[in-house]
């Protein structure tokens, strides 16, 4: 297996890219290096990001944008499938963190993870369906965000009927396969949603609605566990601990970027502590305190491993502030 990821460098971009990069590949080098790490690298990152991620052993692939990525920026992730590969891939958002090896994912043809949310509407899908013939698969499933609603309140699920899935983790087996597949949904939703009324971020532009109708057209799926794609709603619902880590979107806070060990404290205690806090108010009969502290403990141990790879990588040595 392939690890693979991109990094989009670009001005346009923001600097917290390059930071998330560096801790995706040092956390790779110390928990996950059984397998090979290609950064595909859209634009001129710092000289000092490229240096240290081929100290680290990272094979790094200066690429040009994807031609889709003027409609759906996310779609330079395609890059990482469409670049030959000898063994399967595993495609990972550049915000990921390695906290376990993860050599030993296998599958029939793709892996991966259901979608916190369900935010393809049902009239949305349908209107999919009609104009591009296009749809996912038909099963049952139960978003994280549901799960954790009724576990609180102590209600039966609601039961979504058509699959959607996150594409921050996913496995392939044949890579080059799946990118076409891919790249045509995400186009041709897209375009069918210009001046409609329907029309929304997660249907205009995302990779997500694209990626689930292309699993569905690609079959051999299996599913992936949230181990391997551990968000921060999944400290709230006590899931067994990450193998990798989705840290969404760190450095996007308000105060701009500071040192990786403030950053990630900060975004920790906003993202992951405190809602954890707020679990048992509002009439919740889930978690009990006991219940919450244990949740907490558990967040705050991962926390503090990460933190400790950021200070052995000296991180905080990376100044950002200026990109």
């Amino acid at each position: 297996m392939r690890i693979r990821t991109v990094l989009d460098a670009r001005p346009s971009a923001g600097p917290r890219f390059q930071l998330q990069t560096l801790i995706l590949a040092h956390s790779w080098a110390r928990w996950a290096n059984g397998s090979p790490l290609d950064v595909f690298v859209v634009g001129e990152p710092r000289s000092s990001v490229v240096e240290r991620l081929r100290e680290l052993g990272a094979a790094v692939v200066p690429s040009s944008a994807h031609p889709l990525s003027g409609l759906s920026p996310w779609s330079n992730k395609l890059l990482a499938l469409e670049e030959p590969s000898d063994a399967p891939v595993l495609l990972v958002d550049n915000d990921v963190c390695f906290v376990e090896d993860v050599s030993d994912i296998r599958g029939r043809k793709i892996r991966t993870t259901i979608c916190g949310r369900a935010r393809v509407s049902d009239e949305q899908w349908e209107y999919i369906r009609r104009t591009t013939g296009l749809e996912p698969m038909k099963q049952g499933w139960i978003s994280l965000q549901e799960q954790l609603k009724s576990r609180r309140l102590g209600r039966e699920p609601k039961v979504e009927p058509l699959l959607y899935f996150a594409a921050g983790v996913a496995w392939f087996r044949h890579p080059a396969e799946f990118a076409p597949l891919w790249a045509d949904g995400t186009e041709r939703i897209s375009k069918a949603f210009e001046g409609h009324p329907l029309k929304s971020f997660r249907v205009y532009g995302c990779d997500q609605v694209g990626f689930s109708v292309a699993v569905s057209q690609h079959g051999g799926f299996d599913l992936l566990p949230p181990t391997y794609n551990h968000r921060p709603m999944c400290f709230r619902l006590g899931l067994p601990d990450p193998k990798i880590l989705h840290l969404g979107e760190l450095g996007n806070l308000k105060g701009g970027m500071m040192p990786f060990s403030r950053l990630l404290t900060v975004w920790w205690q906003r993202r992951i502590l405190s809602p954890i806090e707020r679990l048992s108010r509002d009439g919740a009969v889930w978690p009990s305190p006991d219940e919450e502290e244990q949740l907490l403990d558990e967040a705050t141990s991962i926390r503090d491993r990460v933190l400790a790879l950021g200070r052995d990588a000296g991180l905080d040595e990376f100044d950002f502030s200026q990109v």
